[in-house]
């Protein structure tokens, strides 16, 4: 007879071969739209066991795979959100619901979202239904250098199965907000002067700090003690090696030019961030090849250092050759990146770049664009099925697959839209 712990070990291997071995999928007659391709393809899109097995016209469906008609309908590349707090922040102004950062001390690099991410938050089943499939999750303004970032698959039951790459860049804030948050205490930094000093004096001592730890006896192959391990260096060498981005959020344009300088000071893989007045400089970016994360875009200016906040930011960098990705840096507004993306079309992003700055743009800055951001085979079945074209007001997500696994678009939103239809008989 087969004991009880014998069993349950049985139906979780079951189980599990049961996820992985699962029947193809395909979806057929469907308008395919993917970043890159000159004119729709209309076809047949194919996926089994979380990945895409072929697209085309001319495609053999396996008898046994499940098949969902695409007649009349478009399939896109799930939408990446390329800054946001979904996860680490549940009811903004309410502080026990907040885990997006510290504000103890200015230079907090060492701090990871991933230790905070809650994998149950009510604002990533709400993201869901608006085709938002990945988010870049990332600590808050405030400190100058504000911590790690996480790249987050929005399905599982927990951070160990949603978090794709942990860390994804290192983040620095420049500007009013650490002025305002620090300058209040009677601390550094009081003024942009002061910012750019931390900063400098904290990349200095990861430097010595990397060369210290090179030239020790223990490094040399003696039997003498390493020296010890120090989480704040090691999240800044691993900026200096190159080993991870280092997203600077700035939106004056002086600030933007200051980020500049330290990336070559320092050689960092810089990336600029909400960069309200990037436009000015776009044609330098482009030459200097550094991508910028446009947004949030629906944001009015909200400080005097965003005044040159435009909503053609985007389109300006764009055809100006820099690589753009679209971010809303919320918490609880993560579907608002729909609307987003709609207003930068409407102010000259071409659909084309418009779906490449949701898709294989901010896929690439991170170094995930072999797996993410097209449709492709080989690449994850994350995908979404529209009743029409993407990114306008009346088109519907009819259908989410998140590594070729369709998830559930209920959430407490849609649950009160269909008990008030029922209540007042609504049709």
């Amino acid at each position: 007879m087969i004991g009880k712990r014998t069993a349950v070990l049985v139906i979780l291997l079951l189980v599990g071969m049961q996820a992985w071995g699962q029947s193809p999928l395909a979806i057929t007659g469907v308008r395919i739209l993917t970043p890159g391709q000159e004119l729709p393809l209309s076809g047949t899109v194919l996926m089994k066991d979380g990945k895409i097995i072929a697209v085309g016209s001319h495609i053999t469906i396996p008898s046994d795979a499940r098949i969902i008609d695409g007649r009349g309908k478009v399939v896109i590349p799930g939408l990446f959100d390329a800054g946001n707090q979904l996860g680490l922040v549940e009811i903004p102004f309410v502080s026990i619901t907040d885990d997006s950062t510290e504000y103890t001390d200015p230079v907090h690099p060492e701090l990871r979202v991933v230790d905070a991410f809650n994998s149950r938050s009510e604002n990533i089943r709400v993201a869901r239904p608006a085709g938002i499939t990945y988010s870049l999750v990332m600590p808050s303004g405030g400190n100058v250098i504000a911590g790690q970032s996480a790249i987050i698959q929005l399905d599982g039951e927990s951070a160990e199965q949603m978090v794709l790459k942990s860390p994804a860049a290192l983040h620095i804030n420049l500007g009013e907000a650490s002025k305002e948050t620090y300058g209040n205490k009677e601390h550094t930094p009081k003024t942009r002067m002061g910012e750019m000093a931390l900063l400098r004096q904290a990349f200095l001592r990861a430097q010595h700090f990397s060369a210290a730890q090179a030239a020790s006896p223990a490094s040399q192959g003696s039997h003498d003690e390493k020296p010890g391990r120090d989480l704040k260096m090691e999240a800044l060498i691993a900026a200096l090696n190159r080993e991870i981005p280092v997203v600077i959020h700035a939106n004056r344009l002086s600030d933007i030019e200051s980020a500049i300088r330290l990336a070559d000071e320092f050689n960092l893989r810089l990336v600029l961030s909400e960069a309200a007045s990037a436009w000015r400089i776009a044609d330098q970016l482009a030459q200097r090849r550094i991508p910028v994360i446009v947004g949030p875009i629906l944001r009015a200016p909200g400080r005097i250092e965003s005044i040159d906040l435009r909503l053609d930011n985007a389109a300006i960098l764009h055809n100006a050759g820099v690589t753009v990705a679209l971010q809303t840096g919320s918490s609880n507004g993560v579907s608002d990146l729909w609307f987003a993306v709609g207003y930068g079309m409407a102010n000259g992003l071409s659909a084309d770049a418009a779906l490449a700055a949701v898709t294989i743009n901010p896929a690439s800055i991170f170094g995930m664009q072999n797996r993410l951001g097209t449709i492709e085979p080989g690449k994850d079945a994350t995908l979404l099925l529209l009743d029409g074209d993407p990114f306008l007001v009346n088109t519907h997500v009819l259908k989410v697959f998140i590594a070729g696994k369709e998830v559930n678009l209920t959430n407490h939103q849609t649950q009160l839209y269909e008990l008030y239809k029922k209540k007042y008989d609504i049709h």
